[in-house]
């Protein structure tokens, strides 16, 4: 994504980290856990002593040393048998993670479309099954059921940095973003985290690498309809021949940003057969959690 103008907040980096701000995404992240990374502090440790902590992780910032702790990795079953690899942060890099969101997020928001509904604000899982629903009783009734393979651990970074440049002027947010990204595994020396699930940041990231992806859909296909959570999407066409052209168009433009479908997965699917997404089982004209 390019924009006319990048991020140059008027303020200057001292006031855009400044402690409110960085009070702010303590605030969001003590509500997120009581995990704690590899440095062994926990959010009420981190709590009793928070002005103390809060004002050295703004000086480090500020004076360019800081550097994230490295992560502590474990990992979860997929349904399809296979393990989903999870990244635990330090509490004040989760909280540093959170301050630069709250700095992007009304700057990217501007210009993400409205196919894209996963980790938005005012957005939600709710929205995206009715745009489904609305779309099939609009006539879209063949089905583009995707899965991307291993969308997350395949963003492929300089791409992603190239796009944060794009969108971001300010040096020291984006020297945070590239640390970020190349933060080391505890225990794994030759590994980094990419774009880590279980990061405060990934998702927006996420979004930003895929706003590429509902770019390139939107411009090919303006007679199919594109959904879009996170990474997990659907397109849905008016007639099985759109429907086909539709799969080969997101084959292609994934392959732009260097991801790829699972054609194991991926099918194309009328209503009337029935399919699964978010969480809910579409049949015919019917729409059910579960």
């Amino acid at each position: 994504m390019r924009v006319g103008n990048p991020f140059r907040s008027e303020d200057s980096p001292e006031r855009l980290f400044s402690m409110n701000a960085l009070r702010r995404a303590w605030g969001q992240v003590r509500r997120s856990g009581k995990s704690a990374g590899t440095d062994g502090m926990t959010p009420d440790a981190f709590a009793a002593r928070l002005n103390h902590e809060l004002n050295r992780l703004r000086q480090q910032i500020l004076g360019s040393t800081y550097e994230p702790h490295p992560v502590r990795q474990f990992f979860i079953p997929k349904k399809s048998g296979k393990l989903r690899p999870i990244q635990v942060w330090s509490v004040r890099d989760k909280v540093a993670q959170r301050a630069v969101v709250n700095l992007l997020t009304p700057v990217l928001e501007k210009h993400f479309l409205d196919c894209s509904y996963g980790f938005r604000p005012g957005r939600s899982v709710k929205q995206a099954v009715d745009a489904v629903t609305r779309s099939r009783d609009q006539g879209h009734r063949w089905v583009v059921d995707a899965d991307i393979s291993d969308c997350f651990g395949s963003i492929d970074l300089d791409l992603l940095m190239g796009q944060v440049q794009g969108v971001i002027a300010e040096p020291i947010i984006v020297r945070l973003i590239e640390q970020w990204l190349h933060t080391p595994i505890h225990g794994e020396p030759y590994s980094q985290v990419a774009v880590s699930q279980g990061g405060v940041i990934s998702p927006i990231l996420a979004n930003l690498y895929l706003h590429r992806f509902d770019q390139m859909m939107l411009a090919s296909l303006p007679q199919s309809r594109l959904v879009r959570f996170a990474d997990d999407f659907i397109t849905l066409s008016t007639s099985e021949e759109i429907a086909v052209w539709s799969l080969d168009v997101a084959r292609r433009s994934l392959e732009n940003l260097r991801l790829r479908l699972n054609m194991r997965k991926t099918r194309i699917v009328h209503f009337d057969e029935g399919f699964a997404f978010l969480g809910y089982t579409f049949h015919e004209d019917k729409c059910e959690k579960g």
